[in-house]
């Protein structure tokens, strides 16, 4: 079988072994870098981990505080099959609580839906996040990776994809919609035409929308829960501000969520966590403020950093890729400048897979204020270099 493949542009299909994988670096290391860099955490701005900047819902906030001084909810074990949050998220998704498994973040479903599936090969659309390298290489898994072309905005050409599909068939295939790293969103029309190939290729999809909250009338749950083809997974911490309670769900038939959860272990999520989560996802009113919020925040900081020289990368979600002008310190040198310079650090992008070269980074979009010294910061370490491009 070759490994060449027609893609976006210049790209091609590539075969990876598992050994060849880097091991994942996540952004969201604030006590780390505050610890190397000799600061304290308060005279730090993270803008590499992707959190709502709205923080908590009040209403989550004052379950988490109600449940955490009752004694008999700290003294009993939770709910194993987590009803209260599977039927809130099931009356907002307008889904069956029986196509819902629950787990202790979107990352440990990543390898519960793996093990269940159990691919000899998947089809990895790169650049991606990096649990899914780790997932695979865990299961001895090989993998194919279609990149996508940072000249097409790493926009997915649906085209392209299923052309993969019918000529590899391969057991699995995973995507990012919207994408991680890039913020790009797939519409649903074109989401769709996949979903209809990988039925006719017998390829189970697996579409990774953490960030799809950002965009909501994109999703496929819907669809996940009428074929035996397709898994959604997604995140509650990061769209609603609390990643400390590590709460994820993915969607999919009764059938397979009845399946998935054997893959996981016996009380994945605490008490605390899983009703925290089921207040926040009925705040609804918390929902429409938040993508308000973020969309006028992205398009004011997306402009703001194209006046500086960087290539801001279109996004639908709560950060931005940016590429690096040519003059500019490597990703890692301008890391390490904005956290001693100004307190700020940004996501160095060279961990994921087809941005490995040093000139790309990634930032969280946050509250104004803070949004304005990120610009100040960058346009103080670039100087002159990124008006010379």
């Amino acid at each position: 079988m070759g490994i060449r493949e027609r893609t976006m542009m210049a790209g091609r299909i590539s075969v990876r072994r598992p050994d060849s994988m880097l091991l994942p670096v996540h952004g969201g290391d604030i006590d780390e870098v505050a610890r190397a860099y000799g600061l304290s955490t308060d005279r730090l701005i993270d803008f590499s981990a992707n959190i709502n900047p709205m923080g908590p819902p009040r209403r989550a906030l004052l379950r988490l505080a109600r449940d955490a001084t009752n004694r008999d909810g700290l003294t009993q074990y939770p709910d194993p099959t987590y009803g209260e949050l599977r039927r809130a998220l099931a009356a907002v998704l307008h889904v069956p609580a029986t196509a819902v498994t629950i787990a202790n973040g979107s990352v440990a479903l990543i390898g519960a839906v793996i093990r269940t599936i159990a691919p000899s090969e998947c089809l990895l659309v790169t650049p991606s996040f990096a649990e899914y390298p780790r997932a695979l290489q865990a299961s001895r898994c090989r993998m194919r990776c279609l990149p996508l072309d940072a000249a097409r905005r790493f926009d997915l050409d649906a085209d392209v994809l299923i052309d993969a599909l019918t000529k590899h068939r391969p057991p699995m295939c995973v995507l990012t919609n919207p994408h991680n790293p890039s913020g790009a969103l797939t519409p649903r029309p074109q989401m769709l035409r996949v979903v209809d190939r990988s039925l006719r290729t017998n390829t189970r999809l697996v579409v990774d929308e953490a960030f799809m909250d950002y965009a909501p009338t994109e999703t496929l749950v819907s669809e996940a829960v009428q074929s035996e083809h397709l898994v959604v997974l997604r995140s509650l911490t990061k769209f609603y501000g609390m990643p400390a309670l590590r709460v994820g769900y993915a969607v999919s038939s009764p059938r397979m969520a009845a399946t998935i959860v054997t893959q996981l272990p016996p009380w994945p999520v605490t008490t605390l966590a899983a009703s925290a989560a089921a207040e926040a996802v009925q705040d609804q009113e918390y929902a429409r403020r938040a993508l308000v919020s973020v969309a006028h925040q992205r398009r004011w900081l997306s402009q703001a950093l194209g006046t500086i020289g960087v290539n801001v990368y279109p996004s639908a979600a709560n950060f931005l890729l940016l590429r690096l002008p040519t003059t500019a310190p490597t990703s890692a040198r301008l890391r390490a400048r904005l956290i001693t310079d100004a307190g700020v650090i940004v996501r160095d992008c060279r961990s994921f897979d087809g941005l490995s070269n040093g000139r790309f980074i990634r930032v969280a979009v946050r509250r104004r204020d803070e949004n304005e010294q990120l610009v100040r910061a960058l346009r103080s370490v670039l100087g002159g270099a990124a008006h010379a491009r």
